[in-house]
């Protein structure tokens, strides 16, 4: 497992000392790390600060409670095939993930849940170039996220962190491809 740290007025860094992202002053305190396996309490407590509407954009319908199944594959972190990063308020209060999980050699399907009450203060940007560079680690060139046509906030977030390949719209879901080899990605550094 990967230690991401981030301080207020630095840069984040993977243990061996690569900066990783470097932090916007919109969200003082805020610290990153990479998820183990079965870190239950982490996903809970992100998902029960999403709101009724921020639960539907992120799994395409209504989603009262995460089901077992759900669950457990969310928190099947692996740090290969699935990789999850974690953002932490100046509390230590589990506040967003970002995720990917393998779809073949190459691509891997991204998943992005920030708290309601830290939306729009930069922490998916965040959370998407720390793992981003994390999949890069792994060897992924490409980045599958299938996202509500509606939800313009992902849209635009994934546009500005990475080169978009594709965008296929098929009614309400649209799926953008981006390229995770093309540079390197925002606020991301080699």
């Amino acid at each position: 497992m990967t230690a991401l740290h981030l301080v207020t007025g630095t840069a984040t860094a993977a243990a061996d000392g690569r900066t990783l992202s470097r932090p916007r002053g919109r969200s003082p305190g805020v610290t990153l790390r990479e998820l183990g396996a079965d870190e239950f309490d982490v996903l809970d407590t992100v998902f029960a600060g999403l709101s009724e509407h921020s639960r539907y954009l992120r799994f395409h319908g209504a989603t009262p409670r995460l089901r077992g199944t759900v669950r457990r594959k969310l928190a099947a972190v692996d740090g290969r095939r699935h990789i999850a990063v974690a953002a932490f308020g100046p509390d230590g209060a589990p506040i967003g993930i970002a995720r990917l999980i393998g779809l073949g050699l190459r691509e891997a399907e991204l998943a992005i849940e920030v708290v309601d009450a830290w939306q729009g203060r930069g922490i998916g940007r965040r959370l998407l170039a720390a793992v981003a560079v994390l999949g890069r680690e792994q060897c992924y060139s490409r980045l599958v996220a299938d996202v509500l046509t509606e939800n313009t906030g992902m849209r635009v977030l994934l546009a500005s962190v990475l080169p978009i390949l594709a965008v296929e719209t098929d009614g309400y879901e649209t799926t953008l491809t981006a390229d995770l080899r093309a540079g390197t990605p925002a606020f991301v550094a080699a």
